[in-house]
């Protein structure tokens, strides 16, 4: 245990964890955030074709 108290090391210990799992989640709403964001920009020049 790096020779620290045990109750230091699990206070240490989870945070690169919780910190790489909050940057997955937040990688996975952005992403789909722009997924969807993209799509209505298509949508949008779709229709705008169709008007023309």
């Amino acid at each position: 245990m790096l020779n620290l108290p045990a109750s230091t090391f699990w206070m240490i210990v989870p945070w690169p964890f919780i910190w790489v799992l909050f940057g997955i989640v937040v990688f996975i709403i952005k992403k789909r955030d722009d997924d969807y964001e993209d799509s209505l920009t298509q949508d949008s020049k779709e229709l705008n074709e169709h008007e023309q």
